[in-house]
């Protein structure tokens, strides 16, 4: 999948609906995900799992509106490109427009359509679109072996020697073998991955020793990379030392099976193309997740959304959107209760099928901790890092709990190790610098993103919470710099949005921020309300916090818990007695 940035051609969707003007119905090749809806190129309208009807017109407007969201559609476009002209009054856009709203459950808390009086109609969420593609046709083979593991490692690493010299000779077939220098460090699961990631060979052969009752065999699998999908596996029986002759003698028949066709792609074409889609939709999704910004959450909760209707039953798929709903909801993106509710769903319905996988009795741990179910959360936390004690993934939660309790100088080792696992999750250097803040340490945190690359300077999240602290140290004009580059937003940005309105009102207070923030005060609801106290006390101060922080209270807010060690509000904190 892949963002839509051009039009599409005529012939791109062939069928016509009646009454619609065929070009505005060609859009919908396009996939659109807005919320927790999903209209696919097929024309079907899905709320979370659930098919919805609806008709051509509606359709036809539906898609003008997501096309052009954020922006004001004026009705005489609607009318001109979905009723093609005719002479329609503008109530049957109004009737039209009425049912739309009743399809997509608005409510007074949740708003599609907005509309511009004397104007037109505007959708107001973020979409998501994307399109399918063809993966690139090329001329040859890329192909990775990985260090075999044997009882012996001189032996092992003379073999992958000997077989990457072997596999050099096909080069003329095709089939180019990456050098050892660029494998042989393969040896953990964390950096073979990354290797498969920055590389991307189409196969890779992996092989390891097993004791048999006639003696010491070598299992070898031929791997497809871009699903890790097991081609073939055979075994050899393995001599002191091993033979490379006869184990090339055995790979020269299966490699030239199974791989010498990839020369015209023939594989491609006898593999229906549905079956890798959601392979790539969820390595797509992952890349998204670990790039953390609001923009990158709202794609991989899509592509994960995808994937799960094409495998519902699939515990990666599972796992990795039961994160990234925690990751909305920690980001003040999603409602936090709503989104701790589908985490927590999707992490009983991995555990009912798997009670020990380890990441999702983490991310159990971590919904008890904001329960404030201590007992539970801890034990939950013990097996799972006794399971896997270095999945950075695993750490990361854990560290999130030991903030949760008080703990954190303990969370700060554990961020630091998971960051060392994981470097490419942005969330990690969130969290840590989260925590130096939290700990007392502002030079620790602003140095967070001292001497990385450009794209983690300028990210939208550490970008902000950074212009936070410089705020809270005594620079405005610094942090003033820094929010220049962002822009300004809505709460549907979550933190980036708060930390940054936050930091405009302490550095540079203008009257369009503070109108806004009365306009925000009024409304009954927010995804993450706990994010208005500092800015309160900002504004307002102290007593004026305090009555929304009571207000929380009676409503048992579980978002309480992530600000309690906040050092802007710990006045308020400690006067509640925490």
């Amino acid at each position: 999948m892949t963002s839509l940035n051009g039009p599409l051609t005529e012939k791109s969707f062939p069928l016509p609906i009646k009454g619609v003007r065929k070009e505005v119905i060609n859009r919908i090749r396009v996939q659109y995900s807005f919320g927790d809806f999903i209209l696919q190129p097929s024309r079907v309208l899905f709320h979370k799992s659930k098919q919805i009807n609806i008709s051509p017109k509606e359709l036809g407007v539906l898609i003008l509106l997501l096309e052009s969201a954020g922006e004001v559609v004026t009705k005489e476009q609607i009318i001109n490109d979905v009723w093609c002209g005719g002479n329609v009054g503008e109530e049957s856009l109004t009737r039209c427009i009425y049912v739309l709203r009743r399809i997509l459950q608005e409510g007074k808390h949740q708003r599609f359509i907005d509309t511009v009086y004397g104007k037109g109609y505007r959708f107001s969420l973020p979409v998501t679109k994307v399109v399918p593609v063809e993966r690139p046709v090329s001329a040859s083979c890329i192909f990775a072996v990985l260090p075999f593991k044997l009882n012996s490692q001189p032996q092992a690493l003379g073999l992958h020697d000997a077989i990457v010299q072997e596999m050099s000779g096909y080069a003329s077939a095709g089939l180019h073998v990456l050098p050892s220098s660029m494998t042989l460090n393969c040896g953990s699961m964390l950096t073979t991955l990354d290797m498969l990631e920055k590389i991307r060979p189409d196969f890779y052969l992996t092989g390891y020793e097993l004791q048999l009752s006639d003696g010491p065999c070598l299992r070898m699998e031929l791997i497809r990379a871009h699903d890790h999908v097991v081609m073939h596996r055979t075994g050899i029986a393995l001599g002191n030392p091993p033979s490379a002759d006869n184990i090339n003698a055995l790979l020269k028949p299966l490699l030239l099976g199974q791989i010498s066709c990839l020369r015209n792609r023939r594989e491609s074409a006898a593999t229906p193309q549905g079956k890798s889609e959601p392979a790539m939709m969820l390595r797509q999704g992952r890349e998204a997740f670990l790039q953390y910004t609001p923009q990158s959450l709202t794609l991989a909760l899509s592509l994960f959304q995808q994937c799960r209707q094409r495998l519902p039953e699939d515990m990666d798929v599972l796992c990795h959107l039961a994160e990234c709903y925690f990751a909305l909801g920690q980001m003040g993106m999603q409602g936090l209760d709503s989104a701790l509710h589908e985490c927590g769903a999707l992490v009983a319905t991995i555990l009912a099928q798997a009670p020990r996988h380890s990441l999702a009795l983490a991310l159990r741990g971590v919904l008890h901790g904001l329960n404030a179910e201590l007992g539970q959360a801890a034990e939950m936390f013990r097996t799972a890092l006794t399971l896997s004690a270095e999945n950075p993934s695993v750490k990361y939660y854990y560290a999130w709990h030991l903030f949760l309790v008080g703990e954190i100088k303990r969370a700060r080792h554990f961020a630091q190790q998971a960051h060392e696992l994981l470097p490419a999750m942005t969330a990690m250097q969130i969290l840590m610098m989260w925590l130096a803040y939290c700990d007392g340490d502002a030079a620790a945190a602003l140095r967070i993103t001292d001497g990385q690359s450009d794209e983690a300077m300028w990210h939208p999240v550490l970008l902000s919470m950074k212009a936070v602290i410089l705020c809270t140290e005594g620079q405005p004009r610094r942090a003033k710099e820094l929010i220049d580059h962002l822009r300004h937003g809505s709460e549907r940005d979550g933190i980036v949005f708060f930390n940054t309105l936050y930091a405009r009102l302490f550095s540079q207070p203008a009257a369009a921020d503070t109108a806004q923030f009365a306009h925000m005060m009024t409304q009954p609801e927010h995804p993450m309300p706990s994010a208005l106290l500092p800015v309160i006390m900002q504004c307002h101060g102290l007593r004026a916090a305090k009555k929304w922080y009571d207000r929380l209270t009676s409503a048992s807010s579980p978002c309480l818990m992530l600000w309690r060690h906040d050092p802007r509000v710990k006045q308020l904190y400690g006067m509640a007695g925490e």
